[in-house]
């Protein structure tokens, strides 16, 4: 326990555990009571020691945080009730000041950018842990502390996502959890988890399972669910929406004489020419199946979906496939069929598709390399 001075010159040294020592310094007068913590001053040699609740926290219970933080492999600060850190571990101060400081690079008053001499890794004890929320955020941090001030229930508040401002002026998302530890001074140990790299992997992840592979078009399962979504938009607005097949006409042969290597090189081109085809963002081209590409035109007529199917046609038939070591001479064409949905003409989404693809087999019966519309 810290000793209690006999004068107004008095001191007294507490000692913690091991060898190291905070020596503290006061008079009667302002020595610091139970409810005042913010006033408490101090000489520290500890490296990691809180700044102002030591006088008030049992080594005891200090102890085990202080072990907790440091090998925990979370972002972990440790605050109390105004905020203020009191522990903080490698991985949160690495976190919190940002990947610009800790590469040590800065932008030089010629706007270049430099790198400066190796910075002193700041402690960030001391700090109000407010200064880096945005709001809302800061105000209802505030407002939740000030809640647990005069409420029963303690601040404890599971995983929620939020933005950090961090020392650098970059921001970051993350998700933020508080525990309440409910000891002699009241402290919160709150972990930080940076979601950047979950939100790439979720990113590459959705790529993955949204997009053809070898195409880079959508993938059939991204097609079924975009034709029912744009269906259900259009029809409830009254609006029409169109659907274009498109087949490559004899693509095994092709494949049997050029091999399934420049098959796919085919494949890859002609998904170029189809893309570049739309009329806007809103269309969708996907990978239909082996050899079959389709597109939805949401709020497009029969008339626009037919200029579509022209424009493919003459991309596609403008191709060639010296870059893949062929002659000039190899070409590749398509067949096209087209339905359009007005006026209640179809039922469903898939009677819609189901009048394309019969027109797409009646343009594959007339000759190949044309259009059919299916009226």
């Amino acid at each position: 326990m810290l000793a209690t001075p006999t004068d107004t010159a008095a001191s007294a040294t507490l000692t913690t555990t091991g060898s190291s020592k905070v020596e503290l310094k006061s008079t009667n007068a302002d020595l610091p009571s139970t409810n005042n913590i913010n006033q408490t001053t101090y000489n520290e040699t500890l490296s990691f020691t809180p700044l102002k609740t030591i006088s008030q926290l049992k080594q005891a219970e200090l102890q085990p945080i202080k072990m907790m933080v440091n090998l925990l492999m979370e972002a972990v600060v440790v605050v109390d009730e105004h905020g203020t850190i009191q522990l903080i571990n490698e991985h949160a101060i690495d976190l919190l000041v940002g990947d610009n400081l800790n590469n040590n690079e800065a932008v030089s008053p010629d706007g270049l950018s430099r790198t400066e001499e190796p910075m002193s890794a700041p402690t960030l004890i001391g700090q109000q842990w407010q200064t880096y929320l945005l709001e809302p955020q800061k105000s209802l941090y505030q407002k939740m502390v000030i809640e647990s001030r005069t409420g029963a229930r303690p601040l404890n508040h599971p995983p929620a996502e939020t933005t950090l401002r961090l020392m650098d002026k970059s921001n970051k998302d993350v998700e933020v959890s508080i525990t309440h530890f409910a000891l002699s001074t009241p402290m919160f140990a709150i972990v930080i988890r940076d979601l950047t790299k979950y939100r790439m992997e979720y990113k590459q992840l959705h790529q993955w399972a949204s997009t053809d592979c070898l195409t880079k078009l959508a993938n059939r399962r991204v097609f079924d669910a975009e034709l029912q979504n744009h269906w259900q938009s259009c029809t409830d607005k009254q609006r029409p929406i169109s659907v274009l097949l498109i087949d490559i006409d004899h693509f095994k042969i092709f494949n049997d004489k050029y091999g399934h290597i420049l098959g796919d090189y085919c494949l890859q081109k002609i998904a170029r020419a189809i893309e570049s085809s739309l009329p806007d963002a809103d269309c969708t081209a996907a990978r239909y199946g082996g050899e079959e590409f389709a597109i939805i035109m949401p709020s497009c007529n029969a008339k626009q979906v037919e200029q579509t199917a022209r424009l493919v046609q003459k991309n596609i038939n403008d191709l060639t496939y010296m870059d893949i070591g062929l002659d000039a001479s190899v070409s590749v064409s398509v067949s096209q069929g087209h339905a359009s949905e007005i006026n209640g003409q179809y039922r469903t989404s898939t009677a819609l598709l189901c009048a394309a693809d019969t027109a797409l087999y009646r343009a594959k019966a007339d000759g190949r390399n044309r259009i059919n519309a299916c009226l």
